[in-house]
């Protein structure tokens, strides 16, 4: 890429989230969920490597357009070409024939087929066949020059034939390992059929990921590492071969971003009680501290109600009673919502923080610095509600101050169309002449 990944937590989309994502954990403490560090590395982009365009055997001419499970579809190779395309990684062999991309190798390392662009929210629609070996599907994955033929990085959705059967799962190629396997979902792991054809269908819609294989769930997990990077298709080292076909995309809309803070102003919030919160600094680099006072808890209110969201916010928080509040009813009074404390000791090291909340349906995840430490489902969460942080009664303890914070709204949508591999078609290829009608059927003559 010519430009850096962007990283959920390192846009500074990490500040209210953060808070936000304490607050979810109704009850319980960031602390108490086993901080965990967060997983770094850098995210650089490799330069384009030539492609082998050695022929290969492939299937009949299949036609793309026939099946478009939702209107906003369209094929990743409108042209039935690997044109701008390119190879990362170890030695294979990517040839496009009517239709049908085949991958493959035998070499001691991965191989990667990597696309000209990144890529941020989608819905992916594809079928595949894997012939011998394992490989994988690259989503939102990040190309790094760490040698003449560079390697790549990021969420994996995972192709296995093997007895373990883990294909739809979703692991972090060369970084983390498993996010979220199969081990659990023995119908997901009967859906795969070992050398046909089967349909994936992998989502990416903010910090959520969900996949399907030929139309049962398989993964469904939240993750904020990377919110958008190429797209590649893997030949796995070792003896590989895998084919796919009917490659299709929607590319969704971003989400609304509300920028509450941004070191210069405060936008969306309200101080709703105690004294208004002042700027510490000369902006656009101020932050933004709470009073310091003894009277009676200063609190910070979102002026709207927000859904399905991804809080995010970066600061550093000294007061050990401070909490943070999601989905608060409407009205003056700040009891109800979900809350917890955020004035942890693991994070009241004087240092800053980046602390983010994704919220879907009753579904809580929290991160601290991009590593997830909590997940849990909030049954008695109303769909919407106001946010808000809230300082402790005697401010001489601590203070809460604010960097940056924003909220990433995301609308309902309906899920995608899933099902299984469409029957075989050959298609024959353009130019030829169609086929005669067959004659009118007549009767039988008589012996």
């Amino acid at each position: 890429m010519a430009r850096r990944t962007r990283s959920l937590a390192s846009t500074a989309l990490l500040l209210l989230g953060g808070f936000f994502a304490a607050a979810s954990i109704a009850a319980t403490s960031i602390a108490d969920l086993a901080l965990v560090a967060a997983a770094a590395g850098s995210t650089t982009d490799s330069r384009t490597v030539p492609m082998d365009r050695a022929a290969s055997t492939t299937p009949a001419m299949i036609d793309d357009a026939e099946r478009l499970p939702q209107p906003a579809l369209k094929p990743l190779f409108p042209e039935r070409s690997i044109k701008g395309w390119h190879i990362v990684g170890g030695l294979a062999k990517f040839t496009m024939q009517d239709g049908v991309l085949t991958g493959s190798g035998a070499d001691t390392r991965n191989a990667f087929l990597v696309s000209p662009r990144n890529y941020g929210d989608f819905v992916l629609d594809l079928e595949l066949r894997i012939v011998e070996g394992n490989s994988g599907i690259q989503v939102r994955s990040q190309v790094r020059e760490n040698d003449g033929s560079g390697s790549l990085v990021g969420y994996q959705v995972e192709i296995d034939p093997s007895p373990r059967a883990w294909s739809g799962g979703i692991y972090d190629e060369g970084r983390r390992g498993w996010l979220f396997d199969l081990k659990d979902n023995e119908a997901a792991r009967d859906a795969f059929k070992a050398g046909e054809w089967n349909r994936y269908v992998i989502e990416c819609r903010g910090p959520w990921f969900r996949t399907w294989v030929n139309g049962v769930p398989a993964a469904n997990g939240v993750d904020i590492m990377d919110e958008d990077g190429r797209i590649a298709f893997q030949v796995h080292s070792g003896r590989t071969t895998v084919q796919w076909r009917r490659v299709m995309i929607a590319e969704l809309p971003p989400p609304k971003v509300v920028r509450m803070f941004d070191g210069g102003a405060m936008h969306g919030w309200s101080a709703r009680s105690g004294l208004p919160w002042p700027l510490e600094g000369i902006p656009p680099h101020a932050r933004l501290v709470n009073p310091s006072t003894e009277a009676e808890p200063s609190a910070l209110v979102s002026d709207e109600a927000y859904g399905d969201c991804l809080a995010i916010i970066e600061g550093r928080c000294d007061d050990p009673g401070a909490a943070f509040i999601v989905r608060l009813p409407e009205g003056d009074s700040l009891d109800g919502g979900v809350r917890s404390k955020i004035g942890v000791d693991r994070l009241r090291d004087g240092k800053d923080h980046a602390i983010a909340v994704a919220i879907k349906g009753t579904r809580v995840n929290t991160f601290v610095d991009r590593a997830a430490v909590g997940e849990r489902e909030e049954p008695d969460m109303p769909a919407r509600g106001r946010m808000a942080i809230l300082g402790s009664p005697a401010q001489k303890q601590g203070t809460i101050s604010i960097d940056r914070a924003r909220i990433m709204v995301y609308p309902p949508m309906e899920d995608p169309r899933v099902g299984p591999p469409m029957p075989e078609r050959v298609v024959p290829p353009a130019g030829t002449p169609p086929t005669a009608a067959p004659p009118a059927s007549q009767p039988a003559a008589a012996p």
